[in-house]
């Protein structure tokens, strides 16, 4: 049972969750984390190696156990070829971290309630089991809603390595050549070497409204596979990642992760972000700082409404269009995609790299992308209108 007064009760266990428990317990703040199970993370969470050394040290993980690392990041278009980035990708290892930080917690004194919270007002939480709990803060890390856009993937492990799809030691970030067909919607293979000697591609929507159906994207992989003379070798993978998703409701504690808006919204992204935000949250609290504070600026509202049009502008988009502007995207300095790739990112830089994917598209396509940007707009303001009740 938790102490009979508590500073800080965090709902949900996944990275935002306990990365932030951690934090608060590792700074002497009595700390309670409640989840139905503290499992070891299914999902496959990948992010820029440099995101992965930002975050380490304040978990206090080794970064060299922390994650695999991929060296080059591929990405292939039919508009512009085979782009090495210099970036280098990574693949955390989620019974390492999960091990670490959730070891970092209890051995600073956390406390683990195995249950479901049902609801939150203020500074109470309910529990499914009738049982309510107070805390001087509430940090609320139950994810989002499931949104109306959705990122998609149907994964599969076969045995490695696959060279000609995936790049030896590196990372595919994108092929949006491998699964092309004709009038069949934009999805890229997506491929990453595994610990064991394995691979795992994955056939992945980027967004869609409504979302494609797995089934298909399963489909479409299977055919790769029998193309290339490979044949599942684990558990088959599903993805379904909401960009859209509406945030907890304000009354609801601090919002972490996926409940602050804290995925990005054209790409899915989120386990950098939450990672990142968990210790920070946790020094304010431990300095008395307040912590809405930090989540604001872990996520500028004027970034997410960028993001959400930048979301907004590809959705429409066919597989042609789509690889044009991926080819586009990344003739871009390092420095200009990647802060386009991060919800923390300062909206000039935001801004200027959109405008840089827009100056280095053909005019037909800058034609096609206006019209994107005009529907996108007019769309999103609606939703903030309906949203704020006006």
């Amino acid at each position: 049972m938790p102490p009979a007064e508590l500073d800080v009760l965090v709902a949900g266990s996944g990275p935002a969750g306990l990365s932030a428990a951690a934090g608060c317990a590792a700074a002497g703040l009595r700390t309670a984390l409640v989840a139905p199970s503290l499992r070891v993370w299914p999902a496959t969470y990948c992010l820029w190696a440099d995101e992965l050394d930002a975050a380490a040290g304040p978990l206090g993980l080794d970064p060299a156990a922390a994650a695999a690392r991929y060296s080059p990041t591929v990405v292939r278009t039919a508009a512009g070829g085979e782009r090495r980035l210099a970036r280098g990708y990574a693949r955390l290892r989620n019974d390492v971290v999960h091990a670490a930080v959730l070891d970092r917690f209890r051995t600073s004194g956390g406390t683990v309630v195995t249950d479901r919270v049902t609801a939150v007002s203020g500074r109470t939480v309910v529990l499914a089991g009738g049982e309510r709990l107070t805390a001087r803060v509430v940090l609320d890390a139950r994810g989002s809603g499931p949104g109306t856009a959705q990122q998609r993937a149907w994964g599969e492990v076969v045995a490695g390595p696959v060279p000609d799809l995936v790049p030896p030691g590196g990372a595919l970030l994108m092929d949006w050549t491998a699964l092309a067909a004709p009038g069949a919607p934009p999805a890229f293979l997506y491929g990453l070497p595994l610990d064991d000697g394995t691979v795992l591609l994955e056939a992945t929507s980027l967004a869609a409204r409504p979302p494609l159906p797995l089934p298909g994207l399963r489909d479409r992989l299977a055919a790769l596979l029998a193309a290339y003379g490979l044949r599942p070798a684990g558990e088959a993978e599903r993805v379904a990642i909401p960009l859209d998703g509406a945030s907890r409701a304000a009354g609801t504690g601090t919002r972490l992760g996926a409940a602050a808006g804290l995925v990005h919204p054209a790409t899915g992204y989120s386990v950098a972000s939450s990672l990142r935000l968990g210790p920070q949250v946790a020094a304010a609290l431990a300095e008395g700082r307040d912590p809405h504070v930090v989540v604001r600026a872990a996520r500028p509202r004027t970034t997410a409404a960028l993001l959400a049009l930048g979301r907004e502008v590809l959705l429409p988009l066919d597989a042609a269009a789509t690889d044009a502007f991926f080819a586009a995207f990344f003739t871009l300095p390092d420095r200009a995609w990647s802060a386009y790739l991060d919800v923390g990112s300062p909206p000039p830089a935001v801004a200027a790299a959109m405008a840089r994917v827009f100056a280095a598209l053909s005019p037909a396509q800058r034609a096609r992308l206006l019209g994107g940007v005009a529907r996108g707009a007019l769309r999103l303001t609606r939703a903030w209108a309906a949203g704020s009740g006006r």
